[in-house]
């Protein structure tokens, strides 16, 4: 394995492992939030897993196909990037389901 490679698994596994025990504190309704009883109050947050998933697998299909550093650089940067827009997305999606009472009608909605 290449320099580039190795780089990129790193940065993967960090960012990785950020992205899913911070979606997991988050849709488990933080320290406070957490009075129903129920596991997930917050599932919307896990939409910071699937974003990163979506960066990996174009990190993955970049390092695999382009050799270029640039390529390299550009998919650390959009896993890295994925976390914190994701948060943003399923706090938008959990004020709209709380709004609505229902979690499923603020993804169609």
């Amino acid at each position: 394995m290449n320099k580039n490679r190795i780089v990129f698994l790193t940065n993967a596994v960090i960012s990785g492992f950020i992205a899913y025990f911070s979606a997991e504190f988050f849709a488990a309704g933080t320290i406070a939030e957490n009075y129903t009883g129920q596991k997930y109050v917050a599932p919307e947050f896990f939409i910071v897993v699937v974003l990163w998933g979506v960066s990996f697998l174009y990190g993955l299909i970049t390092t695999l196909k382009f050799p270029s550093r640039i390529h390299h650089v550009l998919a650390i940067v959009f896993m890295w990037i994925a976390i914190p827009v994701g948060f943003y997305v399923g706090m938008y999606l959990a004020i709209r389901a709380n709004e609505s009472g229902d979690a499923l009608a603020s993804l169609i909605i």
